[in-house]
């Protein structure tokens, strides 16, 4: 690993806590006025019973999205390969399942999570084609690097 992606896997951690972070704070995005709208978007599509179950849990939706999120960018800071590239694929995993869910009434999430998927699916690349070692990324310039 080259200290760039050392920089892009700390940076989009940084990003992680604080979207996690936000969670907590309608004013910056609230979660119930999102499931709301997702339910009523969604409303007779195939995903309308689990919208509309997410929708009337929005407090446990705003904990159980803040907590993996926050969980997943202080995986991305420690940088241990192991819960790096766990915490990857999660992210993959809930950026997908956003998408699903509320690109019917949020459009403009497409492009923020295609640059968080982009940027997941980059790195995960790049720690299965590296040999594997306790950290992900060296903290200083690799020998491919000088």
């Amino acid at each position: 690993m080259t200290g760039r992606n050392l920089i892009l896997q700390r940076v989009v951690g940084a990003l992680y806590i604080l979207a996690g972070i936000g969670k907590f704070f309608p004013q910056l995005e609230s979660v119930e006025g999102r499931l709301d709208d997702a339910s009523e978007a969604n409303d007779g599509t195939v995903i309308s019973g689990p919208v509309d179950w997410l929708d009337r849990y929005p407090t446990g939706v705003m904990w159980f999205v803040a907590v993996a999120m926050v969980s997943a960018g202080l995986a991305l800071l420690w940088n241990r390969r192991g819960l790096v590239i766990a915490a990857l694929y999660g992210q993959l995993l809930m950026l997908v399942l956003f998408v699903v869910i509320l690109v019917s009434s949020v459009p403009e999430i497409l492009v923020m999570d295609a640059a968080f998927f982009a940027a997941a699916i980059y790195l995960l690349y790049r720690y299965h084609t590296s040999p594997g070692t306790e950290a992900a990324a060296p903290a200083g310039s690799a020998p491919e690097a000088r």
